[in-house]
């Protein structure tokens, strides 16, 4: 998916001296990127413009990869793109330490890669990717700090997080180790949606209330980044200050896509899993749309995203599962589920949940524990009047 309006600024801020914030646009590819050299160790600069430089020089092989998979790429070529991402990742990680030597100094990075209708992200520490969608903001990344990681685990509150020392102290970042593990997943996209992808020198002085007031405030991009980077200047300014805007150029209608994604999340088998963690999830999912016949229930664990099917007497309808039997244990039958209207349904095979509990076991385990809980209860449920 490309992108119809992309703009970009960097700002040096208010408190240091030279920028160490690097970012890349390659429009032909749907592709935006920021990195964000680490503050207090030597030649941060030369770090970030090296992730960035090494992602530029790989613009062939990613358009090579893009050409294969298609436009629509089924989830076979959603994890080709994606584990190119942690490829590519890991070499600027690779090109850091050669340049510099380990440890010198380090770089975050965030890519976000407009394909098959939706965004693929790839991130490694605390710069972030946003969605911006009919005057709501959500974070899409999740930070790679401390205290972030101790808000995540339920240690420390909200507050605590904005007043933690350890809020800037990242546990991963570009040039730091030997490999890093960077966060991967889907996002669905609509038609107009805005992304906004940029480095901690926006988003600490600014809330993320902020930041959506300042982008409803006009539609054009160029405006809307100047009046982020004033904003974050009034703020104090305290570090460099990147930002990448990028309006959506194709997709379906918002409210569709809304209604899908919160059908997902409030569907039972799924509800141990944080939004963050269903982003993940998104990357292992086949989404189809059918309008007759029948689903067989022996494809896997099945979402019902919009529509109404039925199934042995029962109404499913979004946010409705099937197919739990057979995922808990193939030998045993379940169904079919027969179409009422049209309907978009979100598949889980065997397989897709192996590759889940191979890259994120804690992510597979909540998933494990959520479809089995809904089929316990959809066992013990007494039969409806019309069974």
């Amino acid at each position: 998916m490309m992108f119809s309006d992309v703009v970009a600024r960097t700002d040096v801020g208010r408190v240091r001296e030279h920028n160490e914030d690097a970012h890349i646009i390659l429009r032909e590819l749907g592709l935006l990127a920021v990195a964000d050299g680490m503050g207090g160790l030597a030649h941060g600069e030369v770090a970030s413009s090296t992730a960035i430089g090494t992602l530029q020089a790989a613009r062939d092989s990613v358009q090579q990869v893009l050409s294969a998979v298609g436009e629509a790429p089924d989830i076979l070529g959603r994890l080709q793109l994606a584990q190119t991402l942690e490829l590519l990742t890991n070499l600027c990680n690779t090109q850091i330490q050669r340049t510099l030597g380990t440890g010198v100094s380090g770089s975050t990075l965030v890519v976000a890669l407009g394909v098959g209708g939706g965004l693929l992200v790839c991130n490694t520490g605390d710069s972030r990717a946003y969605l911006y969608r009919g005057g709501g903001l959500r974070q899409l990344t999740e930070d790679h700090t401390v205290a972030a990681a101790q808000l995540r685990a339920g240690v420390i509150s909200r507050e605590e997080h904005d007043q933690s020392p350890y809020q800037h102290m990242l546990y991963q970042a570009l040039g730091t180790q030997s490999e890093v593990d960077p966060d991967l997943f889907m996002e669905p996209l609509a038609q107009g949606d805005l992304v906004l992808v940029c480095s901690d020198g926006l988003t600490g002085p600014l809330s993320d209330e902020e930041i959506a007031a300042l982008l409803a405030s006009t539609e054009d991009l160029d405006e809307a980044a100047d009046r982020l980077i004033e904003a974050a200047n009034r703020g104090g300014g305290p570090d460099n200050i990147t930002l990448i805007l990028a309006r959506s150029s194709g997709g379906p209608d918002p409210a569709e896509v809304e209604r899908s994604r919160l059908a997902l999340a409030s569907s039972p088998p799924l509800s141990a899993l944080s939004d963050y963690e269903l982003r993940m999830l998104r990357l292992y999912l086949d989404v189809t749309t059918v309008d007759r016949g029948r689903l067989d229930a022996a494809a896997g664990a099945q979402v019902v995203l919009e529509g109404r099917l039925r199934q042995g007497g029962r109404a499913v309808e979004p946010g409705g599962a099937f197919g739990l039997v057979h995922f808990a244990d193939g030998a045993l039958g379940e169904p079919a589920a027969e179409i009422v209207e049209p309907a978009r349904v979100a598949l889980i095979t065997a397989e897709a949940y192996s590759r889940v509990e191979q890259r994120r076991p804690l992510v597979a385990a909540r998933l494990l524990k959520g479809l089995f809980r809904e089929l316990a209860r959809s066992v013990a449920a007494p039969p409806s009047a019309e069974e």
